[in-house]
């Protein structure tokens, strides 16, 4: 049989060929991802399909294509092979944290097609925070997942062979590309083939979109932070850990699109997180349908996510260290401390990178694109770019979570400040 491109169409007729899923007899809907954008992501998503029976019975497929399916970046690879890396990484991830990761039930080389367990009982997680929602098991439980999956994919627990054969196989290069140069470099873009924004796009975020690169010292740290990222392979990680890649509930959680997955930094999903959770916490000064008590207990909700995020951390990979390190690692916790505290401070660099890049590529944020007023989305954008400078600067004095906590939240107070005062001039 030759290559098939999964459309409306054919996905039930493909599904009922390669899985014993629905009954004969039972009467299939079919539901296409992307006509909601709201509901269903950013809009960056691959061709996907949610398939489900008149009792609720459902599943995911979803295939890879050379493009994306709603845009397409000139200069960014894009792998067909992508969808097979993200199911072995899902197969993987699953064994160690099942809870957290949606089931594989079948895959398909040859299409770059899997199917796998449908979550639309969970909502993604960024938009329901702009709604307003919170999550108060989400630290513990994105702690956990990260710990975790982190620690039982690293030399420190692994065979040192079989370890070097997880680096091989998920070498990445194409993917990791994107943010090899995305995070860390102006002068080129993985997310824009050219480098004039698009039209429309506010003046003044232009402007201070190239303001942090004249700064030489601010040059130097990303061009640091881009080796550590681009020579460490300690663990498998998600690549593109943000809000909208997190399905939850009160109660549960999963993580998904895993395909820009490769062997990296530990810290650098916890520090890719801590930039998208930095987005909602400036968000919510700028919600004026709220009461401000209202907005303030949203941002402490959001630094509570950070702060318990981190803490977790140490907690369950600690406890993972003391139960399944190899024994030449074990006792050596002094050596464990110094890695931890490596970890945070690379973390403090990665969510500085994650809002520079973001920003400043001038791809769609929904955290500030859909506030009211225009002025308060440049402001957000503002304090955000500052906040993630002052975080590139200093990441190597950010020992510990009371440190990170600590810059941020001083950051945007001065920034907010700082703007204010600019406008106070403006209108005399």
């Amino acid at each position: 049989m030759g290559y098939i491109e999964l459309t409306r169409e054919n996905a039930e007729d493909y599904v009922r060929s390669r899985i014993d899923y629905f009954a004969p007899e039972d009467r299939v809907s079919l539901y296409e991802f992307g006509e909601n954008e709201e509901e269903d992501g950013d809009g960056y998503v691959n061709f996907v399909y949610r398939l489900w029976n008149q009792d609720g019975k459902s599943l995911i497929v979803k295939q890879a294509k050379d493009v994306l399916k709603k845009i397409s970046y000139e200069n960014t690879p894009m792998k067909q092979d992508r969808n097979l890396t993200e199911a072995c990484v899902m197969e993987i991830k699953g064994a160690i944290v099942p809870e957290y990761v949606p089931e594989i039930y079948d895959v398909d080389k040859q299409n770059h097609i899997y199917i796998c367990e449908d979550c639309s009982n969970l909502r993604i997680m960024r938009f329901e925070m702009m709604k307003g929602m919170q999550f108060p098991n989400f630290p513990e439980q994105i702690g956990e997942f990260l710990a975790k999956t982190n620690f039982y994919t690293s030399e420190i627990y692994m065979d040192a062979v079989e370890h070097r054969r997880l680096q091989t196989a998920f070498m990445n290069p194409s993917m990791r590309l994107v943010f090899e140069i995305g995070l860390f470099l102006r002068e080129e873009s993985a997310f824009d083939g050219r480098r004039e924004p698009p039209e429309g796009t506010d003046p003044a975020r232009i402007v201070m979109n190239e303001n942090p690169w004249k700064d030489e010292n601010f040059r130097t740290q990303m061009l640091r932070l881009r080796q550590l990222h681009m020579k460490k392979a300690e663990c498998l990680v998600h690549g593109d850990l943000h809000t909208s890649n997190i399905l939850i509930d009160r109660e549960h959680m999963k993580i998904i699109d895993q395909e820009y997955t490769y062997m990296g930094l530990a810290s650098c999903d916890t520090g890719y997180l801590m930039g998208s959770l930095l987005y909602e916490y400036i968000r919510w000064f700028y919600m004026p349908d709220h009461t401000p008590e209202y907005g303030k207990r949203m941002r402490d909700a959001v630094l509570s996510y950070m702060r318990g995020m981190i803490e977790t951390y140490f907690r369950v990979y600690s406890e993972c260290w003391d139960r399944d390190a190899k024994p030449m690692y074990r006792s050596h916790i002094q050596y464990r401390d110094c890695l931890l505290k490596d970890f945070m401070h690379e973390v403090c660099g990665a969510a500085g990178a994650q809002v520079i890049s973001r920003i400043g590529s001038f791809v769609p944020l929904p955290d500030f694109d859909t506030l009211p007023n225009r002025k308060d989305q440049t402001d957000a954008c503002r304090i955000a770019m500052w906040t993630a400078k002052y975080l590139i600067l200093n990441w190597e004095s950010c020992d510990d979570i009371d440190t990170f906590m600590d810059m941020v939240v001083k950051s945007v107070k001065t920034s907010r400040e700082t703007i204010a005062i600019a406008h106070d001039k403006d209108s005399l």
